[in-house]
């Protein structure tokens, strides 16, 4: 189908900002997670229309569903319009849902907190940086290894709670090996997060 040469919107609002950045924060999110922005069934199937959200199809404990991601135009639109930068890449449909139901269970103030995967990547990679810098050199250049060696891994997010605590939050699939998991609690100790996790 050829596209259209005039996009169905032109102009974006908080709503769109809101939908935009939990999909640049949690990779895939329902139907309802955009509703809940305040997009109608109208301007979700125009976002599609327009080649900045794409729908995923994908089967969850033998149901199909639906959800929405973005799509390259979509990235370019969140960094253009909100600087929305480290975007998270949608993994599988099911994981990245049980991921923006925590987003949206969580009051709007602190969603400005949440930090995505790569966000905490960067975090980390920061906190090397300054180590280095204040002669800790042993200490990063171990934590750099272990990096490497797959023995430190980032969790799905890190978010604020109210009590300004730092809370790493995970998504468990039955695909996590053993070594995986301590990867992951390897990090929540060195940045001194609390840690949450869900099973799906």
């Amino acid at each position: 189908m050829a596209r259209r040469g005039k996009p169905l919107i032109s102009q974006f609002f908080n709503r769109d900002r809101l939908a935009f950045t939990a999909l640049a924060k949690c990779g895939h999110v329902s139907h309802e997670h955009l509703r809940s922005c305040g997009l109608v069934d109208k301007r979700i199937q125009n976002m599609v229309r327009d080649r900045h959200f794409e729908k995923v199809v994908y089967k969850q404990n033998g149901k199909i569903k639906e959800c929405y991601q973005l799509t390259k135009l979509g990235r370019q639109t969140a960094s253009r319009l909100w600087q929305l930068e480290r975007v998270y890449y949608a993994q599988s449909p099911a994981h990245d849902v049980a991921l923006a139901d925590k987003y949206f269970s969580l009051p709007e103030n602190l969603r400005d907190s949440w930090k995505s995967e790569n966000e905490v990547r960067g975090q980390f990679q920061e906190q090397l940086r300054m180590m280095h810098e204040q002669d800790q050199e042993m200490q990063a250049k171990l934590y750099e290894d272990m990096l490497i060696r797959g023995l430190i891994s980032m969790p799905d997010c890190v978010y604020t709670n109210e009590n300004g605590l730092e809370i790493a939050f995970e998504i468990i699939t039955g695909n996590y090996s053993e070594e995986e998991l301590r990867a992951k609690e390897a990090l929540v100790e060195i940045m001194q997060y609390q840690y949450e996790t869900t099973r799906i």
